[in-house]
């Protein structure tokens, strides 16, 4: 089974057996009770309407039949399935209440006759065939339940089967929900003729030398400097200048200020800058000038008050700074995390000038010898047609090579791709953490005209589901909920 799975109302009729056998999944047995009062949970609300953990209710028979179809399909129950199990039946419960409220306000009430049909196959002797003596021995309550049941799944299935179809068909077009156009039809097959396959080279960004890192750290040596320094700050100016006015007159020490007043949103508990190099001290600045202001402070001086980030902050410099050594690897890791955070642009340009080179190189040997030459990462990558995002109904770029993960949603790689002449190499552009090159060496042609429409019903549903799940209507607690009483 699918993770992630959400099942159509219409393929869950079989629930009505859970008023005969509901079941307590053994993970989450008796833990309910741990609630304050000892009430079901309450995992949401569908326009006022609360989602709630109890035997009996629409989530409570969902949760049991999709552990008994997990049980079916071998699968272990564990707290992963658990957690699945349980927000399949959240989902399906939403839809549930979402599709019965709009029968409701079209008038339409489930025919007797329907109740009484979806309710018969219960009451069945082992030939299969109504068994009025089953039926009488059944309790008032369980018949009543069952009908209760069979009404609410009829209900919510009305709009289901009225916009996505069921089984039942006329020849081969199916009598209820949205219809497929030949038009459509064509116009999808047409999306997936022209089919493209490349040779793909990737420079990864994490090997960038360290020789390149020392060059530009060297060049910027003042960014690495480390500083003793302490900070106070608060969320009001004039907070920060009634503290800092103490200070000056001696009334209260920065040490007890900082105990007192600071917020420590910048600092440990007793007020040193937690993160304390130049590049990271003007990180936290609101203007970016106040930086010799701070460093520039004198030993045991303090600022002036200077606006920071989140809030108003004083300086106070503990010991004079130390220079960086960047042939430590300590300093070298320093180097390297600044640089992949604060110069992508450095990296990029440095490995779009080598792409730029195996380019060149490619004009006068191979791909493949180029990209030796230069310690590119070569792949081949299988015609696919222009389907960004990999959608089911058109074939799909394979992106288990080097650097291709979620290639099917990089407009870079998809711009280059379908702008290229047959052989013609790519310009290098950025591709995940890599720089990439890509040549157009194969046409590809689907000679299948026939487009799986069955898929299309699967994204209407969706569709449906998305828009259900971020309606304003639904109050969605359960990640919350269920973590408190199921994980704890």
């Amino acid at each position: 089974m699918k993770k992630n799975t959400v099942y159509t109302l219409g393929s869950l009729i079989i629930l009505l057996i859970c008023a005969f056998c509901f079941v307590v999944l053994p993970a989450v047995e008796g833990r309910t009770s741990r609630n304050q009062g000892g009430d079901a949970p309450v995992f949401g609300k569908y326009n006022g309407k609360e989602i709630k953990y109890e035997q009996g209710s629409e989530f409570a028979n969902f949760v049991s039949q999709f552990g008994q179809m997990y049980q079916m399909y071998g699968q272990q129950l564990d707290q992963t399935t658990y957690y699945q199990i349980f927000n399949q039946a959240f989902t399906s419960t939403v839809m549930n209440y979402a599709f019965t409220e709009q029968v409701k306000k079209s008038g339409y009430k489930v025919p007797k006759s329907a109740i009484t049909r979806q309710i018969l196959p219960y009451f069945q002797d082992s030939d299969g065939n109504y068994s009025s003596k089953l039926y009488k021995q059944a309790s008032e309550s369980i018949k009543q339940e069952l009908h209760d049941s069979a009404e609410s799944i009829l209900t919510a299935n009305r709009f289901s089967e009225d916009y996505f179809t069921t089984e039942e068909r006329l020849y081969l077009t199916p009598l209820y929900g949205l219809k497929t156009s030949e038009a459509e039809k064509s116009f999808i097959a047409k999306m997936n003729k022209e089919q493209r396959g490349f040779n793909v080279a990737v420079f990864p960004k994490e090997n960038f030398p360290l020789e390149e890192k020392l060059k530009f750290a060297n060049q910027n040596a003042a960014k690495f400097n480390k500083y003793d320094i302490s900070v106070i700050t608060v969320e009001e100016k004039s907070n920060a200048e009634s503290i800092a006015k103490r200070i000056t007159n001696n009334e209260i020490t920065f040490e007890d200020a900082v105990s007192e007043y600071s917020e420590k949103n910048y600092s440990d508990t007793e007020g040193k800058l937690t993160n304390s190099y130049q590049y990271q001290i003007e990180n936290i600045l609101e203007n970016k000038e106040d930086l010799a202001a701070v460093t520039g402070l004198a030993t045991n001086a303090v600022s002036a008050v200077i606006q920071t980030k989140t809030g108003y902050s004083l300086f106070r410099n503990n010991a004079a700074y130390t220079k960086p050594d960047f042939d430590t690897e300590d300093t070298q890791r320093v180097v390297t995390s600044y640089i992949n955070a604060y110069e992508a642009n450095l990296i990029e340009d440095y490995f779009t000038n080598i792409a730029k080179k195996f380019i060149a190189e490619t004009k006068i040997s191979d791909f493949k010898s180029a990209a030796e030459k230069f310690n590119a990462k070569t792949s081949e990558v299988a015609p696919f047609p222009l389907n960004y995002g990999n959608v089911d109904v058109l074939n799909k770029i394979d992106t288990s090579a080097d650097g291709m993960t979620n290639a099917e949603k990089n407009e870079n790689f998809l711009n280059a791709a379908f702008s290229l002449k047959l052989n013609e190499m790519s310009e290098p552009f950025v591709l995940n953490n890599t720089i990439a090159v890509i040549q157009y060496v194969t046409e590809g042609s689907s000679s299948d005209d026939d487009v799986n429409t069955s898929l299309f019903l699967t994204y209407d549903r969706n569709a449906a589901t998305d828009a259900v799940m971020k309606s304003d209507k639904l109050e969605n607690n359960f990640l919350s909920v269920y973590f408190d009483n199921y994980m704890r």
